[in-house]
């Protein structure tokens, strides 16, 4: 996967941590998905159509999936409940929908889903076998959430 399909989304999610939730998260390592599991406990993920195919997810442990919603929408949470759930659903909406305003306006055409929420230590999602997956670290208070980018343009 080329780092120009990539890098939108690590400056948009730089961007709307820092704008929509008042974070600071710093990129770390960068790594090639090898199998389909995630170790952590909320994902948000968003389908991409058009002149690309895939999808792009955001994944959090708990306790900073807690941390994170909370600032997010302005109360305190204690669980993830159906307001963590929607607060990372709209995480990665921002996220894809900053990145499609990038794309298109190179003149791409890059549309996205309605996003799902999956929730579950370990949880899986499953990409087509064609489609090799980046993930990115990013670090926020000492802990790790993750981005992972499963695109390919289409011929």
């Amino acid at each position: 996967m080329k780092a120009e399909l990539v890098n939108p989304f690590i400056s948009s999610t730089i961007s709307v941590f820092d704008t929509m939730v008042g974070f600071e998260v710093k990129k770390g390592d960068l790594y090639i998905k090898s199998d389909e599991r995630l170790y952590y406990d909320i994902s948000g993920a968003i389908g991409v159509v058009g002149d690309f195919i895939g999808f792009v997810s955001i994944s959090f442990p708990e306790d900073l999936a807690l941390e994170v919603t909370s600032k997010f929408i302005g109360e305190p949470l204690t669980e993830l409940n159906n307001d963590a759930g929607d607060a990372v659903g709209e995480l990665i909406n921002m996220i894809a929908g900053s990145t499609k305003k990038h794309f298109s306006d190179k003149g791409r055409r890059f549309n996205i889903s309605v996003p799902n929420v999956i929730v579950g230590k370990g949880h899986t999602i499953q990409r087509p076998a064609n489609l090799i997956c980046i993930g990115v670290k990013f670090h926020l208070n000492n802990k790790i959430f993750v981005l992972e980018v499963a695109l390919k343009e289409k011929v």
